[in-house]
């Protein structure tokens, strides 16, 4: 098969859309499908890897790491053709994503979009308000666009259920974000090797929604009670000064390490080497970093979050807390306290995990690209 993946940014910027990229196009790539991608052109940096179309673009602060694309990008229009795609996956519904509708309908090749985010609780990080006007031009705007798709991807169930208040009526598969198993290799040490330190992880971006403020208190409520505690937040982000802030206020500086944004591999060689995954955002629509972190065999205390029930076994590979720093603080010391079931769990986890690996969900994505051709072929 070959597909064209249409995006508003790729590497050398990596967030969750990139990685999704990433991963299929690894699977695809391993199953010998062609996969080109279109993204925004990136600031000094070259591509590695073949069949990288870029659309120039207008670079944004610096701090961002992002560009605006121009779409008007001619070499792209030429080829496109001659490309001959039999699939063409829309990651976001505006800018390149408009390409994409654009080209599925002048080229007829089918169109699937994963709708990767609750767009509408976005509008303050890329249009600067957040108001329920701004919200509702934002879900009518996709809505336009996802119905111009012939199938949609849903990262969990937690989109599927937001997707009427879109409008949206059209067919939708559960398929998440793949996990890179072979990246996570087996511990190197058991859970809770060291009696006189026990290392809570936090993996991913550092911002308001993820509801870390929230976390840092539930940790200063848990190092209170079981001194030998530490803490490290693994990532960067917006709201980063603002948590050391708060980690002073709370006495608990000492206690915890801010990395800021690192490398893949380190994120590996860091959950490696922790004992328990703790997450408190309650904003995700998949949250790949929870799998990642049971694939490197970590049990996980969160907070609910009805995507992310989605995807872990509460009692087996989990505890599932309240939004409350009590309930939650008394989950991660329950879970240290009971050291065999803390490595039950580890495994568990490990298990869970490996029902995401990309060859796996590779399989399940072929499938929705040719529900997508018989549904667009079907309807000519």
């Amino acid at each position: 098969m070959r597909v064209g993946m249409f995006a508003n940014s790729y590497l050398p910027v990596v967030n969750g859309v990139v990685r999704s990229i990433m991963l299929y196009r690894q699977g695809l790539l391993n199953d010998c499908h062609f996969v080109g991608v279109f993204a925004p052109d990136a600031r000094d940096y070259e591509d590695e890897q073949p069949f990288i179309f870029r659309y120039p673009a207008i670079p944004l602060p610096s701090q961002m790491k992002l560009s605006f694309p121009v779409v008007a990008a001619p070499h792209i229009t030429w080829m496109m053709p001659r490309l001959k795609l039999d699939v063409i996956h829309a990651h976001h519904p505006v800018i390149v994503g408009a390409e994409a509708a654009r080209f599925s309908e002048e080229l007829d090749v089918p169109m699937v979009f994963t709708f990767h985010t609750m767009y509408h609780e976005y509008t303050h990080y890329f249009l600067g308000m957040d108001n329920e006007l701004v919200k509702q031009i934002v879900r009518r705007s996709v809505r336009d666009f996802a119905n111009r798709a012939d199938h949609i991807i849903a990262p969990s169930p937690a989109v599927v259920n937001l997707m009427p208040s879109y409008g949206i009526q059209k067919p939708v598969d559960i398929l998440p974000t793949p996990v890179d198993i072979d990246k996570f290799k087996p511990r190197p040490k058991p859970l809770l090797d060291n009696p006189d330190r026990i290392r809570l992880i936090y993996v991913g971006r550092v911002a308001k929604e993820k509801n870390l403020d929230f976390l840092l208190r539930v940790f200063a409520q848990a190092a209170a009670k079981d001194e030998r505690l530490e803490m490290l937040l693994v990532g960067g982000g917006p709201t980063l000064d603002d948590l050391r802030k708060l980690a002073k206020r709370l006495e608990i500086d000492h206690k915890v390490t801010f990395t800021g944004m690192v490398p893949f591999e380190q994120v590996v060689d860091e959950l490696s080497l922790a004992d328990l995954f703790i997450f408190s955002s309650t904003s995700e629509t998949q949250g790949l970093v929870v799998l990642e972190a049971m694939a490197a065999g970590l049990p996980v205390v969160m907070v609910e979050s009805e995507a992310l029930l989605y995807f872990v076994n509460p009692g087996q590979d989990c505890i599932v807390a309240p939004e409350k720093e009590n309930d939650m603080a008394a989950a991660i010391l329950s879970l240290i306290k009971d050291p065999d079931r803390l490595r039950a769990m580890g495994k568990a986890a490990r298990a869970n995990a490996e029902k995401y690996s990309i060859p796996a969900l590779t399989t399940r994505l072929l499938d929705v690209y040719q529900a997508a051709a018989d549904a667009h072929y079907r309807t000519e």
